[in-house]
């Protein structure tokens, strides 16, 4: 989808998400106004602003994953597993009870399924979304091992993990060195034997070294927007 930020640029190049396109507007330039839905100029879509949904701190998510219709309309929605493990959005009264899930953080996890080599994936990332996931503290950890739980399979995942193949250490992709780590048995890989990418494996919730050429799904990471009402 292109988009159209407030000002009347357009940069049709560019093909994104609402939400991304609120971003690049915010970034570069006049931003939007609301949220988000479609106009048609000569036979080209458009993101421009609509949207009956909202989030409650009025941060912008194109996560719209929603399950079965609720014949009966509600205005708020809770997050419910189907019937292979995967979340989905429902619709259910205000009044309704549920288990919560709590926001922290200025980031949100996007899981890419499409297999790609680490090189590919720290590509795509950083052209669609905003880097391959880095893990900052246990806090990180904790929320990857719940996203992932709910939402995908098992099974490994390129994460913006790298080591130097001169001096051993390893890096995020932001040249952030590794501070705190999940390493397998608690062990870092070590050169000369070590692999020079790292994956999250949600089978066992730790980071493992592989070959990076390997074609594997991947994280990524994306700064969180807001919109101005």
């Amino acid at each position: 989808m292109m988009y159209l930020c407030f000002a009347g640029i357009n940069d049709t190049a560019l093909n994104k998400t609402w939400c991304q396109a609120l971003q690049y507007c915010s970034q570069n330039h006049t931003d939007f106004n609301s949220s988000g839905a479609v106009g048609i100029i000569n036979n080209t879509s458009f993101w421009i602003a609509l949207d009956t949904w909202e989030w409650q701190d009025n941060g912008c998510s194109s996560f719209r994953e929603w399950g079965l219709k609720n014949p009966f309309p509600a205005e708020c929605t809770r997050v419910d597993s189907n019937e292979i493990g995967l979340a989905r959005i429902t619709e259910h009264g205000c009044d309704s009870e549920a288990n919560t899930f709590c926001a922290n953080g200025t980031v949100r996890i996007k899981v890419i399924q499409n297999p790609l080599t680490w090189e590919e994936a720290y590509d795509y990332c950083n052209e669609h979304h905003s880097r391959l996931l880095w893990i900052r503290d246990e806090y990180d950890q904790k929320a990857v091992e719940q996203w992932l739980n709910y939402t995908v399979e098992e099974g490994n995942f390129w994460i913006g993990l790298r080591q130097s193949r001169v001096f051993g250490f390893w890096i995020w992709t932001s040249d952030t060195t590794v501070g705190f780590s999940k390493w397998k048995d608690g062990k870092m890989p070590q050169l000369p034997m070590s692999e020079h990418c790292g994956v999250f494996d949600n089978t066992d919730w730790e980071w493992h070294d592989f070959n990076c050429s390997e074609q594997l799904p991947f994280l990524c990471e994306e700064d969180i927007v807001y919109i101005k009402k």
